[in-house]
């Protein structure tokens, strides 16, 4: 094994994570009135990022072993067929979480809030999860290395601005 050319090409897609994640904190301060006078939305961010992350992690890990091997791959199709999958989990555990959140919190409008993010933010796993492999693959980089760090981190900013603007847009 190559120690230096492996850890040079996880350097890599770690670095631009970590540049991508710099600007997570960026967009999160766009946000810092509304965060301020609803400081509880602040304890959610992990909750919608994480189960965001999941999914999307589950989908790096099946199209990469989907991947495995071929020349070509129907990824039109493949889409297809996760995008029910995708979104029946969506479905199911956006309406949890607005359940389980509006009795805990009783507040149900941080409930909806909650469960419209991650809704949103687990169908958008779809894309990071499914398409970013993909394209790394088709460019003859390794999907493995590059897909977590980077898909992660997209998938990271875009279930903040989901969950931050369904927010700003319910209260």
């Amino acid at each position: 094994m190559n120690y230096i050319k492996e850890i040079k090409t996880r350097v890599i897609w770690l670095s631009i994570g970590l540049i991508l994640s710099l600007g997570i904190a960026q967009i999160i301060k766009q946000f810092e009135t509304t965060l301020q006078t609803n400081l509880v939305l602040a304890s959610f961010i992990p909750l919608v990022v994480y189960m965001s992350d999941a999914v999307g992690t589950q989908m790096e890990s099946i199209i990469i072993r989907e991947l495995s091997g071929k020349k070509k791959f129907p990824i039109v199709k493949f889409i297809k067929q996760q995008s029910v999958i995708v979104t029946a989990v969506a479905i199911i555990i956006g309406i949890m979480a607005t359940i389980t959140v509006s009795i805990i919190d009783q507040s149900t409008d941080l409930g909806l809030i909650v469960g419209i993010s991650l809704f949103c933010g687990i169908m958008s796993s779809l894309i990071t999860g499914s398409v970013l492999p993909y394209i790394f693959w088709m460019s003859h980089n390794d999907p493995a290395a590059a897909s977590g760090p980077v898909a992660t981190v997209i998938q990271d900013m875009f279930s903040v601005l989901i969950f931050l603007y369904v927010a700003q847009t319910i209260l």
